[in-house]
């Protein structure tokens, strides 16, 4: 199914094209050196696993958006919020790894558990991983974070229109996974080579 699977003539069951582990490496280079070792295990492997739930939804996302059968592949309310939950886990990925590139800058090994405020995480993730189109970064990663904070219902007075036209492909999974392409491209020998999260 897409990316999802490959299926022998005998199929013994589900099994993914990339794993969590596959992402470790490219994870090691991208968050800086002078985090402490546990704040390093612990965001690596949220990260990781992030990572590889990222690679199944744009698996069934990408089919279905660009119509590659010729037609949809997905009920579109399944689709919309895949969408959704993509530019969540981009904007949680970018976050972890904004958030140890401003402590190590400012001297902060992360142990502390201080809260990075956003403008400083983005700041210090466009400076590591596009610092000659930041940008272009910033403004994909700030979509991403608008789709995110969809999440919160508690103020749907205050809005223009629902929240569901946000959340299509064009709106919400283009962005985001175009926010994603310069973290990739940084350490892009260890970027696992099956991944389906290049443009």
């Amino acid at each position: 199914m897409f990316y999802l699977d490959d299926y022998p003539e005998e199929p013994g069951g589900f099994h993914a094209l990339s794993t969590s582990a596959d992402w470790v490496p490219w994870l090691m280079n991208a968050v800086p050196a002078g985090i402490h070792q546990d704040v390093r295990r612990r965001l690596v492997s949220n990260l990781k696993h992030i990572l590889v739930g990222l690679e199944m939804k744009a698996g069934l996302i990408v089919p279905h958006g660009e119509r590659l059968s010729g037609k949809s592949v997905l009920f579109e309310p399944y689709c919309q919020i895949m969408n959704f939950e993509f530019s969540v886990g981009v904007f949680s990925v970018c976050e972890g790894l904004g958030s140890v590139h401003h402590l190590v800058g400012v001297g902060d090994d992360g142990s502390t558990g201080v809260r990075v405020n956003p403008n400083n995480w983005i700041g210090a993730l466009c400076q590591e991983f596009a610092p000659t189109n930041a940008a272009n970064l910033e403004a994909n990663l700030r979509r991403a974070k608008e789709v995110r904070d969809k999440m919160h219902q508690d103020r749907l007075g205050a809005r223009a229109n629902i929240d569901w036209h946000d959340f299509d492909y064009a709106e919400a999974f283009i962005p985001s996974r175009a926010a994603l392409q310069p973290l990739l491209q940084k350490y892009v020998d260890d970027v696992p080579a099956r991944t389906n999260l290049f443009l």
